[in-house]
């Protein structure tokens, strides 16, 4: 699981193109127990550090469906493909949940780490 998650080939990158749009450098110091419990690499609020474990979440289930959808139907994916779609699946989820706080597209896309 960890190899298909996170130390793939694939997944290192899909992983660092999620840390760099957040601005976080590479993921290369934390472990896979860290990347599933949501361990924001920055100083954050406690809805921050949720926001940050939703978008890790998000990409470890988009990383898993894709690697079935290729081992069971041949189909292919790549890791711009993969960041678009955690970028939208994560934006819904989250502005979908929050009560008081309002997510902005544009920021999301560009600077997602204003929210933590």
């Amino acid at each position: 699981m960890e190899h298909s998650l996170i130390f793939c080939k694939l997944s290192l990158d899909i992983w660092d193109r999620v840390f760099a749009w957040w601005g976080f450098g590479n993921m290369s110091n934390l472990s896979f127990g860290e990347i599933l419990r949501g361990k924001c690499p920055l100083p954050s609020t406690i809805l921050g550090t949720k926001i940050w474990q939703a978008v890790e979440w998000v990409c470890a289930y988009l990383i898993w469906e894709n690697r079935n959808e290729k081992v069971f139907r041949g189909k292919s994916w790549n890791a711009p493909v993969a960041l678009n779609e955690i970028q939208l699946k994560s934006f819904d989820w989250i502005s979908h949940r929050l009560k008081k706080t309002k997510i902005d597209w544009l920021t999301w896309l560009h600077n997602p780490s204003v929210y933590i």
